[in-house]
């Protein structure tokens, strides 16, 4: 299916950090906003349930290239890496500025490393 292993385990990686966020989302919408943003309102909330489910159907379908095969699939893969750059570069903004707005700048920080790790594995799957 996999020529070699370590795509698999990449897009593992990937649907246990998308997993890990889109429950945070969707689940703890109201801890997550008020821990990583600071405050919560029903337009943060409404936000965040619409990343979370934007997250869960990158779950579902790296799920669904686990099954398949990752052939032809460089497209969606190629988005998803654009996705988290940006995430990972408007996190790494607010690091570098020293302005965190209404939470902590570690919370901030922890998130960045977070998307960068992703998107520096989703790199090394695009080059393989």
């Amino acid at each position: 299916m996999f020529k070699k292993n370590i795509d698999i385990l990449i897009i593992i990686l990937n649907i246990i950090f998308f997993s890990y966020y889109a429950i945070q989302l969707l689940i703890f919408t109201d801890e997550f906003a008020i821990n990583n943003l600071g405050f919560f309102n029903h337009a943060v909330a409404g936000l965040s349930e619409i990343v979370g489910i934007i997250f869960i159907t990158f779950v579902i379908a790296y799920i669904i290239i686990m099954f398949r095969g990752i052939e032809k699939q460089l497209p969606f893969i190629f988005l998803i890496f654009i996705f988290q750059v940006l995430v990972s570069l408007n996190f790494w903004r607010y690091v570098f500025t020293n302005s965190p707005g209404e939470t902590s700048l570690n919370i901030i920080a922890t998130n960045a490393i977070f998307f960068s790790i992703s998107f520096g594995d989703k790199l090394s799957e695009l080059l393989s």
